[in-house]
């Protein structure tokens, strides 16, 4: 039986092996669509948070483009892959949780790729910090991962069991094959992540699903580009969104009204 652990602790296990992990078809289609998206909000000289920085895939992105980055990341082991790949360009790096950061209106954008929603320890406290990091009428940017999509592989493998517990509480146990260790992450419906947003004063200003259609054969890799072209067209369908893979979210920071 594998010990259930934080996120954090998986991740300080797996560094070293973890860009190998996400090398599939399916998660390079599914960073192409992230691209796409982002390409479309980043613009003119943001200075951007890049928030659960990983080994540094988003962040080394922002910092091509010209733009201002803090990579925040809660384990040690991954900001020193992070740190490998950076060379001259500038990446400030801060080892902290969402939840124990203290930056105030410093950011255009927080990006959160990764599911750092559905992974954090307090989920409200980080919002509140996220919150308070943004500039006014910052953006806060990421996905999370898609209760449907679970439910629709669970069923798959006849575990209706776990899709009952799911309703009763929509959080799963992940990990990995290799490593004794797993971690709760919190599955989102279109429907509760815009509540979720809204309660935590953001506009939402999109939510799409990513990874629609697949996972992916990796026979197909002739066909990425029509594939990603697939995804894209599709992505936006509000009746396709909640089936998909995970969920991406656009939000606009609200400032509270002082009276």
């Amino acid at each position: 039986m594998k010990n259930m652990a934080r996120s954090y602790d998986f991740y300080e296990r797996i560094a070293r092996k973890y860009d190998e992990m996400y090398e599939s078809i399916t998660w390079n289609v599914h960073h192409e669509i992230i691209r796409n998206i982002l390409d479309e909000i980043v613009s003119g000289s943001m200075h951007i948070m890049d928030l659960g920085a990983g080994t540094g895939r988003w962040a080394l992105y922002f910092a091509k483009k010209g733009m201002e980055v803090t990579a925040v990341e809660p384990s040690g082991a991954m900001i020193e892959v992070m740190k490998e790949k950076v060379n001259s360009m500038k990446i400030k790096f801060v080892q902290s949780k969402a939840e124990n950061m203290n930056f105030f209106q410093e950011f255009d954008l927080i990006n959160a790729q990764g599911d750092v929603l559905s992974y954090l320890d307090d989920l409200e406290e980080g919002l509140n910090r996220i919150h308070k990091a943004l500039k006014p009428n910052g953006i806060f940017t990421g996905t999370v991962d898609s209760k449907y999509f679970f439910i629709k592989d669970l069923s798959r493998m006849g575990e209706f069991e776990k899709i009952d517990a799911i309703e009763r509480n929509p959080v799963i146990f992940i990990g990995d094959p290799d490593v004794d260790i797993t971690f709760k992450t919190r599955l989102f419906t279109s429907k509760t992540l815009s509540q979720l947003l809204e309660d935590h004063k953001f506009k939402v200003i999109e939510i799409s699903g990513i990874i629609t259609f697949g996972p992916y054969e990796e026979s197909l890799h002739s066909k990425f580009n029509e594939i990603v072209e697939n995804e894209l067209r599709y992505k936006d369908d509000p009746i396709l969104v909640d089936q998909a893979m995970h969920l991406h979210f656009k939000a606009k920071k609200i400032e509270e009204v002082i009276k």
